[in-house]
């Protein structure tokens, strides 16, 4: 299941590339919208932006559930460390679980 849809930013065109571009990159303020994309278009950059969606209403109702899990997981990580000698938990073991968490919005 993916829960982060991620759409392609064109590089032509009046596209607004990067949010606050302007603030983030003040020196390249005086360089024309043109311009700057031929020079993104000739550096073969790409920018991606996330795109949002809802959370299903059956979802959200496991909200509480998710919480205490994630709680029992902060209070067991001491033992898990006393047991593996890894501080954290792996997100690779644990990719349902992570994918929960992202689609309530909790990671």
């Amino acid at each position: 299941m993916i829960y982060r849809k991620i759409k392609r930013t064109w590089s032509n065109g009046y596209a607004n590339y990067i949010p606050d571009f302007k603030k983030v990159f003040p020196e390249l303020s005086k360089i024309d919208s043109e311009e700057l994309c031929d020079r993104f278009i000739e550096l073969n950059m790409n920018f991606y932006y996330e795109e949002k969606t809802p959370v299903n209403f059956w979802m959200r109702l496991t909200l509480p559930f998710a919480l205490v899990i994630m709680l029992f997981m902060i209070v067991v990580l001491p033992i898990t460390f006393l047991i593996t000698g890894k501080w954290g938990y792996s997100l690779a073991d644990k990719n349902r679980l992570l994918n929960w968490f992202r689609s309530l919005r909790l990671q």
